[in-house]
């Protein structure tokens, strides 16, 4: 049984608000630096119920037809390493995932 107060109060847990405000911040924030991320609002697509045998090398080739794939990635289970059923692949162009 676990005793009333074992685990501390939330704020020595958490580290007070502020420590928990400051590390969602730190979460949230996009890191300045060099390395700048793409917004892929409109060119990474969701695709769900894949075939559980689909690799991201049969996903990349299937979407090839619309367009040049800057990448295909299909989420795997990371214990099994098994397809979860679904994945992103990242066309090139936004013109080009309308067309899909």
């Amino acid at each position: 049984m676990l005793m009333p107060g074992a685990l501390g109060t939330a704020e020595s847990v958490l580290g007070g608000a502020d420590g928990l405000v400051g590390s969602l911040a730190t979460l949230t924030t996009p890191s300045v630096g060099n390395s700048q991320q793409k917004d892929t609002t409109w060119t990474k697509l969701f695709v769900g119920g894949l075939p559980y045998h689909t690799t991201d090398k049969s996903l990349r080739e299937h979407f090839s037809v619309f367009g040049d794939i800057e990448e295909a990635v299909v989420i795997t289970d990371r214990q099994t390493g098994k397809s979860r059923g679904y994945g992103f692949p990242c066309i090139t162009w936004k013109q080009n995932s309308h067309r899909v």
